[in-house]
């Protein structure tokens, strides 16, 4: 097939994974079915057709408004059918058409779940963290040509578990709260799978997390706080305080390790090569 309608079909195909991943970000933290019932309007309980259904231009042709009340749709619909296409396309180009390329995909898509859902709810969904496991487990046998590649991506979650899970005990031993959850520790469990035994690349994803969340922690809490007026000195000390304070409220790290995760999958090699050198551990 031409490279061009490979591109084509991954970003349909992902568009249309990107609809299912909508219903899966709603559905699974309120303990719905995400097969019934059908897809209906939040706001009117409307039951909606096909062609209100059809992925990325349907949003844009209504308007981001319902058809049948008219109350306006979340631009995140949108947002998470791009991204998830987006996501498809580039699996598709760097592992090129195969079925590691499909693994790597679904298994973003599964991360795209759990980011939305522990943002929103502060709850990891397991349906979503099992589906990212099985698919690491079925790449590591379908891309490693070694017997033992399904022992060793269990390994590989069962060392990232309890890394995070270390961390968790020693965090609220050291801060004296909650500094890791379990849903914390099933990610990277899931995420485990798919780095199987390469030392290095676990310890990148866990650095590139800390590092990711601690960036996500100071942009959210400079933007909770704005700067009084008229500026000077002291309006810019009372800000400060003002992020310091924001900084100790806590904040979902599930986010921040599937950003990580993402990139991972991308750019293993790449990525493991710099946060080394950039923490100094080579």
């Amino acid at each position: 097939m031409p490279e061009n309608l490979t591109t084509l079909f991954a970003f349909l195909f992902g568009a249309a994974v990107g609809s299912f991943v909508n219903v899966c970000i709603y559905r699974l933290p309120r303990r719905l079915s995400i097969f019934h019932p059908r897809s209906h309007c939040p706001n009117c309980g409307m039951t909606l057709k096909g062609t209100d259904l059809v992925p990325l231009l349907s949003y844009l042709w209504l308007l981001g408004k319902c058809r049948y009340c008219k109350m306006p749709i979340s631009l995140r619909y949108f947002v998470v059918e791009l991204m998830t296409a987006l996501l498809f396309v580039g699996a598709v180009k760097r592992y090129h058409p195969s079925l590691e390329a499909a693994l790597v995909a679904v298994s973003l898509a599964a991360l795209l779940v759990i980011a939305f859902v522990d943002w929103d709810f502060f709850l990891v969904p397991d349906e979503a963290v099992w589906a990212l496991g099985i698919f690491g487990v079925l790449r590591q046998i379908v891309t490693e040509a070694s017997p033992h590649a399904f022992g060793f991506s269990l390994l590989g979650a069962l060392i990232a578990g309890s890394i995070v899970w270390l961390i968790g005990v020693l965090g609220r031993w050291w801060f004296r709260k909650e500094a890791m959850g379990f849903g914390d520790v099933k990610i990277a469990s899931a995420v485990g799978t798919h780095l199987g035994l390469a030392w290095t690349a676990l310890l990148s994803f866990f650095l590139l997390s800390v590092f990711i969340g601690a960036a996500m922690g100071v942009l959210l809490a400079i933007r909770r706080e704005r700067l009084s007026k008229p500026f000077g000195l002291t309006a810019v000390v009372e800000w400060l305080k003002g992020v310091r304070q924001a900084l100790k409220e806590y904040m979902p790290f599930g986010p921040a390790m599937t950003v990580a995760a993402t990139v991972m999958l991308f750019y293993p090699t790449e990525i493991t090569d710099f946060i080394l050198r950039l923490y100094g551990a080579t």
